[in-house]
């Protein structure tokens, strides 16, 4: 069975390949030509259109853009590369119009010679004069994605803007979105639709990263400045992806600058940045950097506290990307990053003493080869590597406590675009991923000691149908065989889109979802996250995923969505925090509890406005999820930690008119959210115990049943002003920012200690961020 799927994708492609026709790079015919026929001459072969989109700035290659011959009634979309191919062209004087989210229309009229196909590249012009008011868009993505179900595409212009703790930050930036939550202020972790940030799958230019997170989840390892296109699937991800049973989120960054030189980079009270991008031949280059400069406060913080010698931390982000066109139907890219956090901290001397240090990041690199076969096949090799380690250290009172971790992961992937007709896009493709995982912790010496090399083989197929001008599927499968057990899944997906009347589209999705991964984390916040592999003693968590919305844009101004979801989870698994101490744990079925099983439902609202002086959104979301383990709780179900009722979050820009031309341009930004407080386990009672040795009294608590009790309700608001600058003549691009997180310094409550040593006690409410102002700096140039 194995074989047969493999190499059923293979098949395809090799099938696929033999398909090629004449060269795709003939050049556009000048005059109309006596018309070519085929076989008898009664039957004329129709032309084929294809080639990249770019912009016309800086080269960049533009995703997801539609291409339409209205007079023909043709239209398609350009794939993440850019690439484009419409087929069935008839003779004659055609105009060709290509749309762009901040672009400006691109019209132009082709001849075309009948059987004749052309290859016409296309650059597009930024929109200038439409930006500084339509920007903030959470799904102003192209006709291909909004015909999607729970697919969001967010402009970095936006993310830019937003008001946050000291930089923009992506991640952040979604938490924003209906269905998206955060575990607290120091989390950049996403929570989405009722499951664990373990459950959504985070890709870097096609590399998974596995703790995408800084200074205890306090920023994201994306740099803003290095991004050029994010797509974000809620739920109901395509076939193309897998390995998480919730959601995915697809970053690309920036290929570099084709046509000239250009830096940019930002300065705040936390760390530095900088990009720069230019043309190398034919194709570009990009390196990216950005490194906190917490250090010298430490320093000060050192200088006024003996006790606090030790005390030190940074981190730091690197981001490179080259890009060679070897001919004009191949391209060669090398994507890489490096990203670390060291902290270090010490009390005291000798066996008074007390000492932390944790170090975690990721290592990853790309290699990517593109080739059109033929105008309406393009294919893709792709060799990934990517790797995650952690490591804490404590020693306290000199017994030593430790925890690491160890993922690494390398890839081979293959797929192909087919544009087999204006009707249909056909994606297949094979992916071989090697696995290597390292999980250890110690109280003097190691207790758990997972140790594993498994492999994963995963093939899919994936067809874009445009069953008529109102209705629109996408349906596909994906096969996955686990070495680790020698478990072989089976994963159907289904998108489905119609046209009720103009402005006014209803969408269904859904499918099976599998996961081979697990997450161990501190709910709190994101650092030291350890990630183990499910062996053959566990089976790996499936999912399955129906998804129902209705979109509503009366105008191109404002757009109105409301969703339904519901997933239905098996599999599951959560930390046996009940082993005992010194016992041998060498298998998943010995670290976890398994068996679990779940559900999360709900309904989001979503309101947005794009134009005008002033942007923004406005989402709700109404959601229920919970968790049945046999072991725990009696069997009973429970809401996790993340169980949030209502969600409300609301984000606008308001742009001032200027004063005169040159004056630069004002925006005062804001963010509020509620939510519905996080559920905790309340103590139920105390009872005390008499030592029969010393015959002293021991106070313990009894726990109530799990998380039945709620913190109280979440809600803050987040303000910042900038101010757009020419600098040195018309030179430099820049922008200043105040921002005020957490504005009216509302300490949201995030968790309850109990102190069982003194009846007297009352519980402790640790609290959240207070307000924390900030500035900044952007430029480039």
């Amino acid at each position: 069975m194995l074989k047969s799927v493999s190499f059923l994708a293979l098949a395809c492609t090799v099938s696929w390949v033999s398909m090629t026709t004449e060269s795709s790079a003939q050049t556009e015919p000048t005059a109309p030509a006596e018309a070519q026929s085929q076989d008898s001459g009664s039957d004329v072969r129709r032309s084929i259109l294809s080639g990249f989109v770019s912009g016309l700035g800086d080269g960049e290659r533009l995703p997801y853009a539609t291409i339409a011959l209205a007079a023909e009634g043709l239209a398609t979309q350009s794939n993440s590369e850019g690439y484009y191919a419409i087929k069935g062209i008839t003779a004659g004087e055609h105009v060709v119009t290509v749309y762009y989210v901040g672009h400006q229309v691109f019209r132009e009229s082709i001849i075309f010679i009948a059987g004749q196909d052309l290859r016409r590249d296309i650059e597009m012009a930024r929109q200038t004069t439409r930006l500084n008011e339509v920007i903030v868009e959470a799904d102003a993505a192209s006709d291909e994605l909004r015909q999607l179900t729970s697919v969001v595409a967010i402009p970095m212009q936006s993310v830019k803007r937003m008001p946050a703790m000291g930089e923009p930050d992506l991640m952040r930036s979604l938490q924003l979105l209906p269905g998206v939550q955060a575990a607290s202020d120091l989390s950049s972790g996403l929570y989405v639709r009722g499951g664990g940030p373990d459950q959504t799958g985070i890709f870097l230019d096609q590399v998974r990263l596995y703790n995408p997170s800084h200074a205890f989840g306090f920023f994201s390892t994306f740099n803003p400045d290095a991004i050029k296109d994010v797509t974000f699937y809620k739920g109901a991800y395509p076939a193309r992806y897998g390995g998480s049973l919730g959601a995915v989120l697809d970053v690309q960054n920036r290929d570099g600058n084709r046509r000239e030189r250009s830096t940019s980079g930002g300065m705040s009270l936390i760390s530095s940045r900088v990009m720069t991008e230019g043309p190398l031949g034919e194709g570009s280059w990009m390196i990216a950097g950005r490194r906190t400069y917490i250090d010298p406060v430490l320093n000060l913080i050192r200088g006024s506290s003996d006790d606090l010698d030790g005390l030190g931390y940074h981190f730091f982000d690197l981001n490179g990307k080259v890009n060679t066109q070897l001919t004009p139907n191949d391209n060669l890219m090398i994507s890489a990053y490096g990203g670390d956090d060291d902290l270090n901290f010490a009390l005291g001397e000798g066996t008074e003493s007390l000492s932390f240090n944790m170090i975690w990041g990721n290592r990853a690199v790309t290699g990517r080869w593109t080739h059109v076969f033929s105008p309406e096949l393009f294919g893709r090799l792709i060799a990934v590597y990517s790797k995650y380690e952690s490591d804490i250290s404590l020693d306290i009172f000199d017994t030593p406590i430790a925890i690491r971790n160890r993922v690494r992961d390398v890839t081979i992937k293959g797929d192909v675009d087919y544009f087999a007709s204006t009707d249909h896009t056909i994606r297949s493709g094979v992916d071989l991923t090697f696995f290597r995982f390292d999980y250890g912790s110690r109280f003097d010496q190691y207790r758990d000691n997972l140790n594993i090399e498994p492999y994963l083989l995963s093939g899919f197929v994936q067809d874009e149908w445009q069953i008529s001008p109102l209705t629109d599927a996408q349906w596909g499968v994906r096969t996955n065989y686990y070495e680790a057990g020698k478990r072989f899944t089976v994963n159907p997906r289904f998108s489905f889109s119609h046209l009720l009347r103009e402005g006014l589209r209803a969408k269904i999705g859904g499918g099976s979802y599998q996961q081979f991964l697990q997450l161990i984390s501190a709910e709190g916040f994101s650092g030291g996250d350890s990630w183990v592999p499910l062996d053959e003693t566990v089976k790996p968590g499936r999912s399955w995923q129906i998804v129902t919305g209705l979109e509503w844009e009366p105008s191109g101004v404002y757009r109105l969505s409301a969703e339904t979801y519901y997933t239905d989870l098996a599999n599951l698994v959560i930390l046996d925090e009940e082993s005992e101490e010194n016992s041998e744990r060498g298998s998943s079925q010995d670290v976890f509890k398994t068996g679990g099983e779940g559900y999360a439902t709900g309904m989001e609202l979503f309101a947005e406005k794009r134009g005008g002086k002033l942007t923004g959104w406005l989402g709700y979301t109404l959601g229920y999820t919970r968790r049945t383990f046999a072991e725990v709780d009696e069997g009973r179900s429970f809401p996790p930690k993340y169980d949030r009722r209502h969600d409300v979050s609301l984000t606008g820009i308001y742009r001032f008119k200027p004063v005169c031309p040159s004056c630069g341009r004002w925006s005062f930004n804001f963010n509020f959210v509620y939510g519905t407080g996080q559920a905790f386990t309340p103590a139920a009672a105390r009872y005390t115990l008499r030592d029969p040795a010393a015959g002293d009294p021991i106070d313990r608590l009894l726990g109530a049943r799990r998380n039945t009790g709620r913190l109280l309700p979440y809600h803050r608001l987040d303000i910042g002003f900038r101010r757009t600058l020419k600098l040195f003549g018309e030179g430099v691009d820049a922008e200043i920012y105040f921002q005020f997180f957490n504005f009216y310094n509302r300490r949201n409550e995030w968790f309850v200690e109990y102190d069982p040593n003194d009846a007297n006690t009352k519980p402790k409410v640790a609290r959240m961020l207070p307000v924390l102002p900030t500035f900044g700096f952007d430029f480039r140039f």
